[in-house]
């Protein structure tokens, strides 16, 4: 899922590194060459060839380039330098490059944060009046990363211009081509309107719950279905298994080698499309690029997890109205949930098996949430100390972890449900009430979803 890195993969515009009006960060005079080509002893400290080009093409141009999501481009001299008097606000306050995970707890593939070197580096370089220096300076690229070679591609089924906003969640359904048993080993994404897809989400809808699902489909007179948090259905419950996301900026998304999810013939992928919405959007058709195996070493699973009685409501998550500070917690040995994951007999009850990667999922008013390993063992999985829904994801370890029975998964959510931590909804700004588990825009989940393996 976007190399397991993307993001509900689960959004807002890619809010500029905070506000670019504002003036330089430093002002020089007429002589002053700093911002040119000089060299030797008048050779600026930090240039944009020789450091910062670097950094913003590995962390920032993936999203802030022309035509995608980013409100401004930093692609080249030019238009970094336009903007450099925006960029210490969002750097100090770590809130671009978007990467929630704290690194206390574990290490990523793919981390999109910045280094604090690389951090002092754009400071230095603002600091100093964002000098250009010379493009000969320009360190060597680096190596393209390996094209990966995709066997389907699924487009929607026709062009859809969103038209609620400032977001819009809506789900296409797209047949499954395959008519034998086949795996997922990589997925991902090419955007129709990059300006408007703030990420995209994969679920594969199994043969006895098709009819459900194209049911909401059929029930939506627009193109697919509107659709929020999951892909709803009402057998499932909106859970579904996962099978890949996309965020903008993302990598190209392949599983972890040998891995890969297990589709059925007759499936259904339901697409979940997060559009956020501004006046004259054009239309967008999107397509999804799907990479398959026959066999893989390891099937692996997307496991959901998270108190059933909080979505059953004999004890429910209670978010009262007004409480700043709200906090429900949840662990249990989940080895013998095992088979319902792998319901062909590549698991059975008790059985160890792996943590490829983690993810969590709350609604707007989360403002913390974590996942780890108690009992047994006292694992950090997955910690994301400042909640943001619009930015969730799906994070790969560096390295796997092995769960083994005894071992118990814990999961702790907290929720702000004061006045001044409200979302607004169809243009009104919601009033604090109390809040329980649910699927809709005003409820409130507490899940962890981990990709998993046997060992």
């Amino acid at each position: 899922m976007q190399r397991l890195t993307a993001i509900f993969p689960l959004g807002l515009l890619l809010v500029a590194c905070v506000d670019a009006s504002g003036d330089s960060a430093s002002t020089t005079d007429a002589d002053d060459t700093s911002a040119g080509t000089s060299t030797g002893a008048d050779a600026p400290e930090v240039t944009y060839w020789r450091d910062i080009k670097t950094v913003l093409d590995a962390k920032c141009v993936g999203c802030h380039s022309p035509g995608n999501l980013a409100p401004f481009s930093l692609e080249s001299y030019a238009d970094a330098s336009a903007v450099a008097s925006a960029l210490p606000g969002s750097i100090m306050a770590g809130t671009m490059p978007p990467w929630p995970p704290d690194a206390a707890c574990g290490t990523y593939l793919h981390d999109r944060s910045l280094a604090e070197a690389d951090q002092e580096t754009l400071l230095k370089w603002v600091e100093l009046g964002a000098p250009e220096g010379d493009p000969a300076d320009a360190p060597p690229a680096p190596p393209a990363p390996e094209e990966i070679e995709f066997d389907i591609e699924l487009a929607l089924p026709e062009p859809y211009t969103p038209t609620i906003a400032p977001d819009e969640y809506r789900c296409f359904l797209l047949p499954w081509p395959e008519d034998q048993e086949t795996f997922i080993t990589a997925l991902s994404v090419t955007p129709g309107e990059r300006q408007i897809v703030h990420h995209v989400i994969a679920f594969a809808i199994p043969p006895d719950q098709v009819a459900d699902y194209q049911a909401l489909d059929d029930a939506d007179a627009d193109p697919g279905y509107l659709c929020y948090g999951g892909p709803g259905g009402q057998q499932s419950g909106g859970r579904v298994p996962w099978i890949g996301a996309w965020v903008p900026g993302g990598d190209p998304g392949d599983m972890p080698e040998g891995t890969g999810i297990k589709v059925q013939p007759g499936s259904l992928v339901a697409v979940q499309m997060h559009y956020h919405t501004y006046p004259g959007a054009r239309p967008d058709q999107s397509r999804i690029q799907i990479r398959t195996a026959a066999s893989v070493d390891k099937v692996a699973a997307m496991m959901p997890f998270t108190n059933p009685a909080w979505v059953q409501g004999s004890e429910p998550m209670l978010i009262p109205a007004g409480e700043p500070r709200v906090v429900h917690n949840f662990a249990a040995d989940v080895s013998n949930y095992l088979p319902l994951l792998f319901p062909d007999g590549d698991f059975q009850a008790g059985d160890s098996f792996m943590v490829h990667a983690a993810a969590l999922h709350m609604h707007t008013r989360g403002v913390r949430g974590s996942l780890g390993l108690t009992g047994g063992q006292s694992t950090c999985l997955l910690d994301i100390p400042r909640w943001d829904f619009n930015w969730q994801g799906s994070y790969q370890l560096t390295q796997p972890v092995t769960v083994r029975p005894g071992d118990e998964l814990r999961i702790e959510c907290e929720w702000d449900n004061t006045a001044a931590n409200q979302p607004v909804e169809n243009g009104v700004l919601q009033q604090p009430r109390d809040i329980l588990w649910g699927e809709g825009t005003g409820d409130e989940m507490c899940l962890g979803i981990l990709y998993v393996t046997g060992v």
